[in-house]
């Protein structure tokens, strides 16, 4: 008897469990027209068949929306960067930066979704580089920042840089800031 009232409640609260956890899920039905198109992100996806086994596409996409706006855990999402990054950037420069940080976020989130066995960028990477571009005070500085950081992603990608070699102290060497600690 007792197991069977169990039961019966559990069934009472599982539609409110499962409208919870959709209000935490970014739903992808609806893409947001801040966020770059899916279509890239599919086409990352469907060309990733080592990844493809550990995780859906619809997940992976979740994980998209998630970088780009940010997650209940990390609230600050691709967006609110390249936001912030604009937003103290020269008007007449502003155009250049938003393109350079939208390729930048492309091949940054398209890498960061995958499912952790899968993916080279993980969490402290995008931390330091989020940290590395705010760092940056002129456009100028956050240009070469942008172009140091992809670099290193396509050098990542082709197996000639280390996630190990991804430290504060080399972008501090090459960017001209001072480290306080490495990440």
């Amino acid at each position: 008897m007792q197991g069977s009232l169990n039961f019966f409640r559990i069934l009472k609260i599982l539609p409110l469990v499962v409208a919870l956890a959709s209000c935490i899920t970014p739903s992808i039905r609806d893409w947001p027209d801040d966020v770059p198109p899916s279509n890239l992100f599919i086409s990352a996806y469907q060309a990733d068949a080592a990844n493809q086994v550990l995780q859906s596409e619809q997940a992976y996409l979740e994980w998209i929306l998630g970088f780009y706006q940010g997650t209940v855990i990390y609230p600050t999402g691709w967006l609110d960067v390249e936001r912030q990054l604009r937003n103290i950037t020269e008007p007449e420069q502003r155009a250049v930066l938003s393109s350079r940080l939208r390729n930048l976020g492309i091949l940054i989130g398209s890498e960061w979704a995958k499912e952790n066995e899968a993916r080279l960028i993980d969490n402290r990477m995008l931390a330091l580089w989020g940290t590395t571009l705010q760092l940056m005070q002129t456009t100028g500085a956050r240009l070469g920042a942008i172009e140091l950081v992809s670099q290193d992603i396509e050098a990542l990608f082709a197996g000639n840089l280390q996630k190990t070699d991804i430290l504060e102290a080399r972008y501090a060497e090459r960017l001209g800031f001072e480290v306080f600690g490495d990440f």
